[in-house]
């Protein structure tokens, strides 16, 4: 019998030191937990931008939170958007991209924008050109140029050239070093996954599509918000929609 309690003891003693999170009874829609490696961490970061999350690609508390906890939704307000059509908000806060169509979500992705030192710009712009498997000019001498379809071309396939007030050079395009999307380390362009950008918002922008910039403070002063909600019913806490692939390509997964 004292064998018997001893193990009893034991046992609850174990029990209160497991994570909470295994007691879990509902588990917000993912597609990390059964993923390894470079596409668990790039599945964590689609995560954390569709849920208006902080990307980092890191199950850090606020993810966890937003994983186990059916009482959060992210939720975006968008007041007068500049189109009714499909048009970008860039938040360098959260580092995310966000496609809209009117004032609703289409789809959120997670992206690398400018150091310190070179700053991705905040405003109000738009897609001034578009070109598939882009040459690289190295940024006006600074560095050697690279040809269109070379692997070291840090474009990826996909360029959306922007028009900002005062400012030239800027885009939005893929990449060759994923592992920095959700980091502060272009020289100032947008960058994103080569499946994000290539499968869901480049054929959806045309030329003239605004593009929106700014931290979550500026963009309040433009009239949008993302944010993350306490108290939504289950029927509400639902991710962003994200549309289905305009085409399907044999490329990497992130």
């Amino acid at each position: 019998m004292k064998k018997l309690r001893k193990n009893l003891m034991i046992l609850m003693v174990c029990l209160i030191l497991l994570p909470s999170n295994l007691y879990a009874q509902w588990v917000r829609p993912n597609h990390f937990v059964n993923q390894k490696g470079a596409q668990r961490v790039a599945e964590i970061k689609r995560f954390q931008a569709q849920n208006n999350l902080v990307v980092t690609g890191g199950l850090n508390k606020e993810t966890q939170n937003m994983l186990y906890n059916q009482d959060l939704r992210a939720r975006d307000v968008v007041k007068n958007p500049p189109s009714q059509g499909y048009w970008i908000v860039v938040n360098k806060t959260r580092l995310s991209l966000t496609l809209y169509k009117g004032d609703k979500v289409a789809g959120k992705y997670p992206v690398c924008l400018g150091t310190s030192r070179t700053s991705t710009p905040s405003g109000k712009g738009k897609i001034q050109n578009r070109q598939i498997n882009p040459a690289w000019g190295g940024m006006n001498g600074k560095y050697k140029p690279i040809g269109a379809n070379d692997p070291r071309n840090p474009l990826g396939e996909r360029w959306m050239g922007l028009k900002l007030p005062g400012k030239s050079g800027y885009g939005i395009h893929g990449t060759i070093k994923p592992h920095e999307i959700g980091t502060y380390s272009s020289n100032g362009c947008i960058r994103m996954y080569n499946y994000d950008i290539e499968n869901f918002v480049f054929p959806r922008m045309t030329l003239g599509a605004p593009v929106w910039i700014g931290t979550d403070a500026e963009l309040a002063k433009m009239g949008i918000q993302q944010v993350i909600e306490k108290g939504a019913s289950q029927a509400q806490n639902q991710a962003p929609p994200v549309e289905k692939e305009v085409k399907l390509k044999a490329i990497t997964l992130y």
